[in-house]
């Protein structure tokens, strides 16, 4: 059985299925470690000073960061992290706590794969756990499938839930 399990997270219905599956093997198995990781991608390469995060991240929310106050500006790029980081946490608190589990959430910055994938490296995860990314063949021809690319870089067991 898995010891340490990441799960993907972006607020998708696919996501939420991943995080579904991942507290049903956690019951299962109560040992295991959870960690859910939210990316946040790099809108525009510019970057701007907020804690060194670039422009549309959210910042990594842990005991050990002092986030600055956001500006009152509701258009503010540093508003728009704040709130999405807020929205991220509480969206995947709330489903742990339905089902009374525990786990640690963690904002990752980059490309979705390869932040997953350095992840799961530095954290030495046995499985990462994502939802289909319900792309139509189009859309998945264009800009292909985080879970797709996954399966081929992840150093370790890549469960695609549907």
């Amino acid at each position: 059985m898995f010891h340490k399990m990441i799960v993907g997270y972006d607020g998708s219905e696919g996501s939420r299925a991943a995080l579904e599956k991942a507290i049903t093997i956690l019951q299962l198995n109560q040992n295991a470690k959870l960690l859910i990781a939210y990316v946040n991608e790099d809108v525009v390469g510019e970057e701007i000073a907020y804690s060194g995060q670039p422009l549309g991240s959210a910042p990594i929310l842990d005991d050990m960061t002092t986030i600055p106050p956001v500006p009152n500006d509701p258009e503010s790029p540093r508003h728009f992290a704040r709130d999405y980081a807020v929205q991220m946490s509480d969206s995947i608190q709330a489903q742990l706590d339905e089902h009374q589990v525990s786990g640690d959430i963690v904002a990752v910055d980059g490309h979705p794969t390869r932040a997953l994938a350095e992840l799961a490296e530095r954290e030495q995860a046995d499985a990462i756990i994502v939802g289909n990314s319900g792309k139509s063949s189009f859309q998945k021809f264009f800009v292909g499938s985080v879970s797709e690319k996954l399966v081929k870089e992840s150093p370790c067991s890549v469960i695609v839930v549907k």
